[in-house]
């Protein structure tokens, strides 16, 4: 579960003093170049989503974007103070690196050797193909389309109807597959 700090959350109090009263803190994570960013801003409370998740402190609701959520539930967020400023850090809670590190490169070897025999055979049919990125902390797995998938219409399809389906079955230790790619229709997109 997300934590924050009694520091950020006083930190957080401050920043919204010298708001409007309808300002709130939303919390939301994004992928750019593989790595994972966390982003805190302020938001109008009427701009908050339905399916947003709020937090709920003594003096304080913070909102996170829902499909952050699960980035985010092994992170501590805390202030770092450094001489007159401060600064908002995303801290990653478990420390045993050396058993997930093995246990995550066994894992990428045998869903590269899934996608290139099982799910890329299919894929080349539209002149495609899938590539793992990576495998979060969180057991996340990030996929990118290639060739003739990069930029279809149907990858979203693909993806969730099948593709995920397939990993999620044979691989019950990833809990949701998430595709990175930038997705720009182009010459060889299939749709």
């Amino acid at each position: 579960m997300l934590k924050i700090t009694k520091s950020a959350q006083k930190y957080f109090l401050e920043l919204l003093s010298k708001k409007e009263k309808n300002i709130c803190i939303r919390i939301s994570v994004f992928i750019k170049n593989n790595i994972f960013k966390g982003n805190v801003a302020f938001c109008d409370i009427k701009k908050i989503k339905n399916n947003d998740i709020k937090l709920n402190f003594k003096k304080l609701n913070i909102f996170i974007k829902f499909n952050s959520f699960n980035f985010l539930k092994n992170i501590k967020i805390d202030v770092i103070k450094k001489k007159l400023s401060k600064k908002l850090k995303f801290i990653v809670l478990h420390k045993k690196n050396i058993i997930i590190k093995k246990n995550t490169l066994n894992l990428k070897k045998n869903i590269n050797n899934f996608l290139k025999n099982i799910i890329n055979p299919k894929l080349l049919n539209h002149g495609g193909f899938v590539l793992l990125k990576n495998i979060t902390i969180n057991n996340i797995l990030l996929i990118e389309f290639h060739g003739g998938c990069q930029g279809c219409s149907m990858s979203n399809y693909t993806l969730q109807n099948w593709i995920q389906k397939e990993i999620l079955c044979n691989f019950p230790e990833i809990k949701e597959v998430h595709d990175v790619t930038l997705h720009k229709k182009n010459e060889l997109s299939y749709y």
